[in-house]
């Protein structure tokens, strides 16, 4: 009897142990979206990509000039102030030239000095003066006469005065230059934005800066995130909000810059410019604001890059059950994929492919 009792004890302990294998088992086949309380992640939504991108911007021109003086100096003359209409060809801030101008007589004079030496020798050479000077240099040696060695002399002197010919003449050029340096004069027709002195009379350095602006080639400049800038292309539509402005301005997207910008804040973007009529009729140059730009992404997906299988496939968790969906890829970004045919947003895909077999096998 004590034998039978304890035969019982050990079958119920063994059907207990495998009930809680069973269960455990059980809850770790079973997908994490039916568990909400898993920290474990088996699928995902689909991420589709937005109508419209908003990006930040200000006004800006597309024609401007940014001038600075390549060398340190006092300012003399400054004739326009910041909002001064200017055309193209026209001074708008110089130096004081006084040494420089010093400079260009002394290289001139240099250089006529030269300029007669190097005539003079000329003109010996041609007469068989210079010959006649150098020869006792170079007397008969056992009766052989050297006149090579003559001739070749004076081709050195005559190589040596046309070398100090033109380094005078290179002289007068940079002095010339260095003069022309002095002035600042405007590239382009249209307003000052930026002037950074008031007066003259102060000395400036190359790092004084003045900017030129065609306010007729106005445009609306936004800051377009990398995941972003693929959904944009010349033509797209755009919407302006900017500051100060009531009413939303229609535009156009009219360029797309090929290369990246770091803004002031650290964040690297791509920029664009925005057309506007409205722009050039209410808005003024430095204005901030925000741009809504409709985008050519139409019912495109992204997904991770590496649940697309063979370029066309992805598993998707249909009510419980693993689904091989085919679908239409597109272009990689990063580490996600376009899908442009195949997929809604209701779709859920399996981002751990251990679980495709859960799904499909789940015990009972």
């Amino acid at each position: 009897m004590k034998n039978k009792r304890i035969l019982i004890l050990v079958c119920l302990i063994i059907v207990f142990a495998a009930a809680g294998a069973f269960i455990s088992n059980k809850n770790l086949i079973l997908p994490s979206s039916s568990h909400p309380d898993s920290k474990l992640v088996t699928t995902t939504s689909v991420e589709f990509v937005s109508s419209v991108i908003t990006a930040d911007g200000s006004v800006t021109a597309q024609n401007q000039a940014t001038l600075s003086f390549q060398t340190s100096g006092k300012l003399v003359y400054l004739p326009f102030k910041e909002g001064d209409k200017v055309f193209a060809g026209q001074t708008i801030a110089k130096l004081d030239t006084y040494a420089l101008q010093r400079q260009l007589t002394a290289a001139l004079n240099t250089y006529r000095a030269t300029r007669d030496t190097f005539e003079q020798s000329q003109e010996n050479a041609g007469d068989n003066i210079l010959k006649t000077q150098i020869s006792p240099t170079y007397s008969n040696v056992n009766g052989i006469d050297n006149s090579t060695a003559v001739n070749q002399a004076i081709q050195r002197i005559g190589d040596q005065s046309q070398a100090s010919l033109d380094n005078s003449v290179v002289n007068v050029e940079l002095a010339n230059y260095a003069l022309q340096l002095s002035t600042l004069t405007s590239p382009l027709g249209g307003i000052i934005t930026h002037e950074p002195v008031t007066t003259p009379g102060i000395n400036i350095t190359p790092a004084t800066a003045f900017t030129v602006a065609d306010p007729d080639s106005m445009v609306f400049r936004a800051n377009v995130l990398t995941q972003d800038i693929y959904y944009i292309s010349e033509g797209s539509t755009v919407s302006i909000a900017v500051d100060g402005i009531q009413n939303k301005l229609d535009g156009t997207v009219v360029k797309i810059y090929p290369s990246k910008v770091t803004l002031s804040n650290g964040k690297s973007v791509y920029q664009i410019d925005i057309e506007s009529d409205g722009l050039k009729k209410l808005a003024k140059l430095d204005q901030t604001g925000t741009a809504i730009i409709n985008t050519n992404s139409e019912n495109v997906a992204l997904v991770p890059a590496w649940t697309v299988l063979a370029g066309k496939y992805i598993w998707i968790d249909n009510n419980g059950t693993p689904d091989l969906r085919e679908v239409t890829a597109g272009k990689i970004h990063g580490n996600k994929i376009e899908i442009t045919g195949g997929l809604t947003s209701t779709d859920k895909i399996i981002v751990d492919p251990k679980f495709i077999s859960s799904l499909k096998y789940q015990l009972l």
